[in-house]
């Protein structure tokens, strides 16, 4: 057992380390974000009200209703937006507003303002968004249409499913979602102390580690929000023990408490010494050695049949079957947040827990420093052999929309990349255009993002003088799969004159500003 004073003075180096970055909102950063919202809101009711006008549905329209409401979901809900961070953000509209209103008109009301420096529609994506710049902060805006005529002041998320999401199309229902996610975990850590701290703990580990892109294979931030729930909740009391459970993928919990999780024989810490650093050695031990594919689950499985949406369900879905990293948001429709982690990635993630769980352990008998958890991982520091793609575009609207559609699918270049007999792994990093080149694309009108993808290659055996051969991989398959794969979603960019490929050495990659 740690001395209290030990614990006390380790939670402050601990906390120092992780201010130091620098990562997260500023009060007056957060109250401007929220004043972009406001401002946005109100754009939104001039554009709810003229529609209503059109349709001469104006006395529908009353004092004590809403014309439409902006609401924050993601990080900006919890209160742990980071600097860089984007505002996602849900439009609630009634039922006389078309999504295609939301593409065609909308726009037209955003560029009005003088604040807006960017925007790009959107629209064929699981969830359609518009994408915005807002003094100089990216706004991602999604519509939710209720079933109502009216806004009602207070959203009742403690209805049921059927009730809360009757008459609406999924689109909506996946948008409204993303509102209940935020309303959950912020009541289901009410009055726990460590939480925040806590979640910017991970946030800081898992951006030095990169590991929490979810459009290059591993969980994303709601994911570590959720394991970090999944800690807190577990050790916060003894009454709080017995909700979580493992479950395993043939019995999922569906009552309304889940099953207990069965004892692991390994000796816990007494809920009496859960200091913050103790949380965080006992996250980093537990996700260390859990028992992937089994699902981290904070919440029963909800079930609304009538709606013909669908919770996570390996039984009756089989690619949630095939899920190697099941990560359950607690809200209906109860989704796996990690659902892009591939078999590289997961190892990757467990290979990082692993190394954090040893680091923390160091910390806490004094052997450790705080500092080595959140060293920044260069992945030119752990590969020899790199691809580079660019793409360059003559606008920032095509720049968005076609980079954001590269961007998501280059996980399927990594999984072919995989699939290749003799690479072990690839990853994926954005670059950051050096000063030098931005001005020269700028003086040409050519505007670019660059990926570098890393290859873990397998040496070839040993010859019998103890040397190694030249392994050649042929990777032209791979590519041309992934630029078909772009094709198939946008036939009118021309892929092979705005995204080139070429090889690089470490030497070369060096180079790059990661």
């Amino acid at each position: 057992m740690i001395d209290e004073e030990v614990a006390k003075h380790l939670d402050l180096c601990l906390m120092e380390v992780v201010e130091s970055f620098k990562l997260f909102d500023s009060t007056d950063e957060r109250r401007k974000k929220l004043n972009i919202v406001r401002s946005l809101e109100h754009i939104g009711e001039q554009w709810v009200r003229e529609l209503a006008s059109d349709q001469r549905l104006t006395h529908r329209l009353s004092d004590k209703t809403g014309l439409c409401r902006l609401l924050v979901q993601g990080s900006t809900a919890l209160g742990i937006s980071s600097r860089s961070g984007d505002i996602d953000a849900v439009l609630l509209v009634p039922n006389f507003v078309d999504r295609d209103d939301f593409f065609s008109s909308f726009p037209s009301w955003l560029r009005k303002s003088g604040d807006i420096s960017e925007l790009a529609a959107v629209p064929d994506t699981f969830v359609p968004l518009i994408r915005i710049k807002v003094s100089g902060i990216q706004v991602d805006l999604v519509i939710s249409r209720l079933a109502t005529s009216y806004i009602p002041r207070r959203l009742d998320f403690e209805q049921t499913p059927g009730d809360l999401y009757r008459n609406m199309d999924a689109i909506s229902v996946r948008s409204l979602s993303g509102l209940h996610l935020a309303y959950e975990l912020k009541k289901m850590m009410l009055g726990h102390a460590h939480f925040l701290p806590m979640l910017r703990v991970i946030r800081t580990w898992v951006r030095a580690r990169a590991i929490g892109s979810y459009v290059y294979g591993f969980p994303p931030s709601i994911a570590w929000t959720i394991m970090v729930v999944y800690i807190c909740r577990r050790l916060g009391d003894n009454s709080q023990i017995s909700t979580f459970c493992v479950c395993r993928r043939s019995s999922v919990c569906r009552t309304s408490e889940p099953a207990a999780e069965r004892n692991s024989g390994k000796e816990l810490l007494a809920p009496s010494s859960h200091g913050l650093s103790c949380l965080v050695y006992t996250f980093f031990a537990q996700f260390a050695s859990w028992p992937w594919p089994h699902p981290v689950q904070i919440a029963s499985i909800k079930v609304a049949s009538d709606l013909n949406i669908f919770s996570w369900d390996p039984q009756r879905n089989a690619q949630d079957g095939r899920d190697l990293m099941p990560i359950l948001t607690p809200v209906f429709p109860n989704k796996n947040a990690a659902f892009t982690v591939r078999q590289a990635t997961r190892k990757i993630v467990t290979d990082e827990l692993i190394r954090a769980r040893d680091i923390v352990s160091d910390v806490l008998r004094g052997s450790g420093t705080w500092e080595k958890l959140f060293e920044r991982y260069d992945l030119r520091d752990h590969h020899r052999h790199f691809l580079l793609l660019t793409l360059q575009t003559t606008s920032k609207e095509e720049l968005v929309v076609v980079g954001g559609l590269v961007d998501s699918r280059l996980r399927d270049l990594a999984q072919a990349l995989e699939d290749e007999q003799h690479i072990r792994s690839a990853r994926i990093a954005p670059t950051q255009e050096s000063p030098e080149n931005s001005q020269s694309n700028a003086s040409c009108k050519q505007l670019r993002r660059q990926w570098l993808i890393g290859m873990d290659i397998e040496p070839a055996p040993r010859l019998p003088d103890g040397t190694r051969s030249r392994r050649n991989v042929d990777i032209t398959g791979c590519l041309s799969t992934f630029y078909q794969i772009l094709r198939e979603r946008d036939a009118f960019t021309d892929f092979g004159e705005k995204l080139t490929h070429i090889y690089l050495n470490r030497s070369q990659a060096m180079q790059l500003i990661l």
